[in-house]
């Protein structure tokens, strides 16, 4: 999945009113192959939904109202899917969608013309499989709640907060205003949920998302969980379950900074201060290090909130767009094209960043350095050993797995991770080292994959994949 060496997937092409010669470029541009894994995901095999959510547009909170919108302009909106029955009424999921970030003007510019920064074509429906399913035997614990789906279309996981919108000369000679409002539609979502769909009598919360869904998971448990106490919610439960959301602050394979810089560029572009963990913020202000909390493991960090992270160590996004990635030619401010970075690029490293069976020797030494890193850096600090916490970390090569069938095939110690994430709802204050699942190293020799669960799952996260649209 990154024979590409773009990472943002499915850009529908601009206007058709465009001179040939560009419109021919930019959909060149745009349509590129697989590499960004969970932006709108669909489901596969046994997890199909029952009952699809229907979309809501916040037409009331749009440029005339509270300014929450998409980059181009247009209204923000979420998928809702009401409770099962009665009983479960006062029980809700509220789900990030993922779908990586635009990380400078131009890179953001592109983006607007897509799903991503655009909602004019929004399907109607929307259905999640895994930890959002419908499905009682595939989700026993959450399958009959009310299902929130917030789509995603600020380009930095809802956490810019613009005042004025960044106004870019495009491809196209003409200048275009681009909106980071992502904070915004959070709030704009809420509200809407607590005047019109019954979230003000909300007793019980699961907080998730995956992908830059699951970092703005990391970002905002604690945000959201405020914001409903302030709005006057009762809650006797809340928690978050972030899905492959824990991007490491990382270098590359050979020691570049690509993924910091994008980071940090998109942090500062989108106004993102405001928009991240407060806490974060306060222990970093005043600092040159501001833009440190957009990441998961900063965030993590400060997190208050019962939190549980669903991850691989070794995910497949993370192999090629941060361990094999390279920054765009003209990157942040000169920019000539819409290309969306460039990952799994490192010399020598191709085929192996795309399919760590293909790794020799040396190579697993460097994949399995990524894991350690991984393991130490998330379990750094207090979160990761607070009571009442919890964490699925595996070494399946995949992203976004707990919206697949691999929700209940991926183990560690035997343990599902549809099996670990219920018994960590379920209590509230164990030790986490109760609820606490690690990922093995890589065997130098082939097979390299040391945890024998991933096979079958795995493929069907890759069939998963296929399904982006």
């Amino acid at each position: 999945h990154f024979g590409s060496s773009s990472r943002l997937e499915s850009r529908d092409p601009p206007p058709a009113s465009r001179e040939l010669d560009f419109h021919t470029m930019l959909r060149a541009a745009f349509v590129t192959a697989v590499s960004t894994p969970c932006l709108v995901l669909s489901t596969a095999g046994s997890n199909v939904p029952n009952a699809a959510m229907t979309k809501v547009m916040m037409t009331d909170q749009g440029l005339s109202g509270r300014g929450a919108v998409c980059l181009d302009g247009t209204d923000a909106g979420f998928y809702f899917a009401p409770a099962a029955d009665a009983a479960n009424a006062k029980h809700w999921q509220l789900y990030f969608e993922g779908g990586g970030w635009c990380y400078d003007a131009m890179d953001c510019w592109g983006r607007s013309y897509s799903s991503l920064g655009s909602s004019s074509s929004w399907p109607a429906t929307m259905g999640v499989g895994g930890i959002m399913s419908d499905d009682c035997a595939t989700n026993p614990d959450f399958c009959k709640y009310n299902r929130v789906y917030m789509k995603y279309c600020d380009g930095n996981s809802f956490s810019g907060n613009r005042a004025e919108p960044l106004v870019v000369k495009g491809l196209d000679g003409k200048d275009k205003p681009l909106y980071f409002r992502g904070k915004r539609i959070i709030d704009a979502v809420l509200e809407t949920l607590m005047n019109k769909y019954g979230l003000s009598t909300a007793e019980n919360v699961l907080l998730t998302g995956c992908s830059a869904g699951g970092l703005a998971t990391y970002l905002h448990t604690d945000y959201v969980r405020e914001s409903l106490i302030g709005l006057g919610v009762t809650l006797k439960r809340y928690k978050s379950a972030p899905i492959s959301g824990f991007f490491l602050l990382h270098k590359t394979v050979d020691g570049k900074d690509v993924y910091p810089e994008e980071m940090q560029e998109i942090f500062k572009l989108a106004n993102s201060t405001a928009g991240v963990n407060r806490y974060c913020a306060a222990a970093m202000a005043g600092s040159d290090k501001m833009w440190m909390c957009n990441f998961a493991q900063y965030a993590y960090y400060y997190t208050k909130a019962p939190i549980f992270p669903l991850n691989s160590a070794f995910d497949s996004w993370q192999a090629g767009c941060i361990f094999g990635a390279r920054l765009v030619p003209g990157f942040p401010d000169k920019q000539q094209d819409v290309e969306n970075g460039k990952c799994n690029v490192a010399p020598g490293y191709e085929d192996c960043l795309a399919d760590p069976e293909k790794c020799n020797a040396t190579q697993v030494s460097a994949v399995n350095r990524y894991i350690t890193d991984f393991d130490t850096i998330m379990s750094k600090g207090g979160s990761f050993t607070k009571a009442g916490n919890g964490a699925f970390v595996h070494s399946c090569y995949t992203h976004c797995e707990a919206q697949s069938a691999s929700w209940n095939t991926f183990k560690v110690g035997g343990v599902s991770m549809q099996e670990a994430v219920s018994k960590w709802w379920n209590s509230d204050t164990d030790p986490a080292s109760k609820h606490s699942y690690g990922a093995c190293l890589f065997h130098s020799t082939s097979p390299h994959q040391c945890n024998p669960t991933c096979g079958e799952g795995q493929q069907d996260s890759e069939e998963l994949l296929a399904l982006v649209v």
